[in-house]
């Protein structure tokens, strides 16, 4: 019997709640898609609630490869977060 291997599927859809694999304190949702050369893009909007302590993300365009989708935290979960930043 040969090893087993694990396959991660990505699956990001509009209106999926995600995190930037490069930035993982931003947080957002998937606004749009569209094509770009060839590949499938994603608009990723910065959740207003975390503007207030961590980095400032514009919305941008984004590969799948880019993004993991995540749980949307609640309101007391940002607050706590946001203390545990300073």
């Amino acid at each position: 019997m040969g090893a087993r291997q694990i396959i991660r599927l990505r699956v990001v859809v509009i209106g999926s709640y995600v995190r930037m694999l490069i930035a993982p304190y931003a947080m957002g949702t998937v606004k749009s898609a569209r094509f770009h050369q060839g590949e499938v893009r994603f608009l990723f909007q910065q959740d207003l609630r975390f503007r207030r302590f961590s980095i400032m993300v514009p919305d941008v365009w984004l590969r799948d490869s880019e993004l993991e989708a995540c749980e949307r935290p609640s309101d007391q979960q940002v607050i706590e977060s946001e203390r545990s930043a300073h």
